[in-house]
Order: structure tokens, then C-alpha cells, then sequence
């Protein structure tokens, strides 16, 4: 019986599973019908000459473009729809672009043919818009959707300037075995620009971020095969593009030569920093293990006091714990927030590392993570800033 039960309920719940997608199907037949329907109506109308405003030309399109807009500090971009038709409001989706939310809707309150969307991504992603756009006449009261995608380069928010006041003082410079033709080729397709390569076959372009107004210089030179250098004062960044650059050009390795004087000083108060927390965290400990050795002992006074009926040292001795079990608490507090001081500080460290490993590529990326570690483990600070400016230390 139990089995017949079994197998029953497995069928009942296949037959609600087939019911299920029946249904699905015969909706799905339903509004391909309408659809057919609707079109053989069009059809006849427009070979009738009959004008319907929900009728829009099949040579009707929807183009997109990025801009840059220097006065908010974003960048926009624009839908434009042909043969005078309008687009009432377009739906964008997309991944790490608009935060917790997936999507965006730009609507207009007066269409025309041009809708603006605008967005400051707050980190470099590229990512894959898919944009759905209501386009019709102006006084229709339906609509087509027009669905497109579009790639959102990884380097957007850099706006491209002719030439700088000042070039920043940070640099890291490499060899690419490539021809400047196809960095120019990575340069337009990441930072959303039409560069050319100059007669002197080298590239020279210059941006400004619309995030935080930073300076980025990339140059390069057909010398050694292909010398290219970096000028930005931020270490991250110049990985993310080193990075980028090497994934569009397929490289397994790469080498570099770092120079970042603000960042590596900063590194070097926390290093110092690091120092402080350690000497702090062993004298605490030290003076720690003394009040523990005299907590023992005032314990064992006192146990001998009350057993020998010896009631004013038993107090004083209980009164004396009392007061050293105090400072032990106000002890531990000074350890615990120098503790917490002290992980902050390594994982600055740690970032520091993470960074100089970023600046190159395979194995030499390896190799500085490697080193960097075992200069810290035998603190030799010196060894550390060389590693991280050559990428090795010998």
C-alpha cells in the first residue's frame, strides 16, 4: 500500500508539472497569435495607404553613444532614434553600475528624438549594457521596444586633454613586445576615444578623471621592441590599466619598474607604525605576565591568611588583588585596541603588496608577492621598498 501511495504521488505530481507547462504553452501560442494578427493588420493597412500612428518604418533605428560630462562628473549616455520618431523612455540594465539596483529608467516627460541616461560607476568596470528603448510617433499611443547592447569600457570616466599644467611624479614603465598600432587598438577600445598613432610611430595620450579629477599619462615608444610608461599618481590605478592592458594584448608575463615617492612614504609610516605596535605589544605582554605572577601570589596570601583566622591580612591582601586585577583589565583594553591598531596597519601592509603585485604580470607577479613577504618575516625594510620598485630583489 505504501508503495502504490508512493507511485501515485509521483505521478499526480508529474501530471501537475505537464499541467503547468501546458498552460505556459498555450499562453505563449496565444500571444504569437495576437502578435501575427496584429501584423496581418498592419500589412493591409499600409497597402491600403492607410496611416496608423502605431506604425513606425522598418528602417527605423535607435543609435548610442558615450559622452563625457565634465560639469557633473559623469558620463552620459545618449539614445537617438531616426525618422522622426521619439523615444518615450528606455530601461538599462546592467551589472556594477547602479549599485545595489541591476537596472535604470530614464523616462521623458516631452519626448524627442534624443534620450540621456547618466551614470558615475564609483570603480573602473567594464560591463555589458542592455538597453530597451520605447520608440514611437509623437502622438501615438503605443509603442515599439527596441533592444540593444552595449559594452561600457572599463576607463569611462577618463576624459582625454590635450596637455597638463603639471605631469604627475608617479610613473612604472615596462616592455611590451607589441607594436604601438595595437596599444593604440586597447587605448580606444578602454577608454572609449578614437587615438591615433603619430608619424614617429609612438603614442602620446593624456586623461583626466571625471571621479577625482586624477592625471593619467600613457606613453610609448617603439624603442626595446615597445617601451611604455605609466604617469598617475595612484598605484591602483596604474594596475587596473596594467592589468587591462596585458589581458587585451594576451601577455603571460611582465615585468615593471616602479616609482610612487607620495605612496611609498606613506608605506613608510606604516611600516614605522607597525613597529610602534609591535614594541607596545610586547611590553605589554611582559608587564602582564608580571601582574599575573602577582596575582598568584596575593591569592595564596590570602588563602593563607583566612586559614590561619587572620582576617585584617586576608582583607588587605583581597583588597590588593582587588586593585591588580583592575589594572589587568585596563591592561588587557590597551592590548586589545593596540591589537586591533596593529592588524589595521598590516593589512595597509598587505594592500601595499597586493598593489606592487598588480604592477606586473605571471610569474614576476609571484615572485613579488613571495619576496615582498619574506623581507617583512625578516624585517628588512630596505630590501622591501626595492622589491616592490623592481619587482626583485637581486
Amino acid at each position: 500500500d505504501r508503495y502504490q501511495r508512493r507511485v501515485h504521488g509521483g505521478q499526480a505530481e508529474r501530471s501537475s508539472v505537464s499541467d503547468e507547462a501546458l498552460k505556459l504553452l498555450l499562453q505563449q501560442k496565444q500571444d504569437l497569435t495576437f502578435q501575427i494578427q496584429k501584423y496581418d493588420e498592419n500589412i493591409e493597412k499600409t497597402k491600403k495607404g492607410e496611416h496608423d500612428l502605431a506604425l513606425i518604418s522598418q528602417s527605423t533605428k535607435v543609435q548610442c553613444h558615450l559622452r563625457p560630462n565634465s560639469g557633473k562628473g559623469c558620463v552620459e549616455l545618449v539614445l537617438r532614434s531616426t525618422n522622426n520618431t521619439v523615444i518615450k523612455a528606455t530601461i538599462i540594465t546592467a551589472e556594477f553600475l547602479f549599485g545595489s539596483n541591476e537596472s535604470c529608467m530614464v523616462y521623458s516627460a516631452e519626448p524627442s528624438d534624443t534620450i540621456i541616461a547618466t551614470f558615475a560607476p564609483d570603480k573602473d568596470v567594464t560591463t555589458e549594457l542592455h538597453i530597451q528603448a520605447l520608440v514611437g510617433y509623437k502622438m501615438s499611443d503605443y509603442y515599439h521596444v527596441f533592444e540593444l547592447d552595449y559594452k561600457l569600457p572599463k576607463f569611462s570616466m577618463y576624459v582625454p586633454v590635450k596637455d597638463f599644467q603639471k605631469e604627475p611624479e608617479s610613473s612604472v614603465q615596462f616592455r611590451v613586445n607589441e607594436r604601438v598600432n595595437r596599444v593604440a587598438m586597447w587605448l580606444n577600445n578602454s577608454f572609449n576615444v578614437g587615438h591615433k598613432v603619430d608619424r614617429q610611430n609612438s603614442l602620446d595620450a593624456r586623461f583626466v578623471s571625471l571621479r577625482n579629477s586624477l592625471l593619467l599619462a600613457i606613453h610609448m615608444t617603439p624603442d626595446n621592441g615597445g617601451q611604455l610608461t605609466i604617469r598617475v599618481n595612484n598605484m591602483e590605478v596604474a594596475g587596473e590599466i596594467i592589468q587591462d592592458l596585458c589581458s587585451f594584448l594576451q601577455l603571460q608575463e611582465l615585468e615593471s619598474v616602479a616609482d610612487f615617492p607620495q605612496e611609498f612614504e606613506e608605506f613608510k609610516k606604516v611600516l614605522m607604525k607597525v613597529d610602534e605596535y609591535n614594541a607596545v605589544r610586547l611590553k605589554l605582554t611582559a608587564e602582564m605576565a608580571d601582574s599575573s605572577q602577582l596575582v598568584k601570589a596575593l591569592v595564596i596570601k590570602a588563602e593563607d591568611a583566612r586559614i590561619l583566622n587572620d582576617m585584617k591580612l586576608m582583607k588587605k591582601m583581597y583588597g590588593q588583588l582587588h586593585d591588580v586585577n583592575g589594572e589587568l583589565i585596563g591592561e588587557y583594553k590597551k592590548r586589545a585596541t593596540n591589537h586591533n591598531e596593529l592588524l589595521s596597519a598590516l593589512k595597509e601592509v598587505n594592500a601595499m603588496i597586493q598593489k606592487a603585485a598588480r604592477l606586473r604580470i605571471g610569474p614576476a607577479k609571484t615572485k613579488v608577492i613571495t619576496e615582498c613577504r619574506n623581507s617583512i618575516k625578516s624585517n628588512n625594510i630596505h630590501s622591501l621598498f626595492k622589491i616592490i620598485r623592481l619587482g626583485h630583489l637581486n
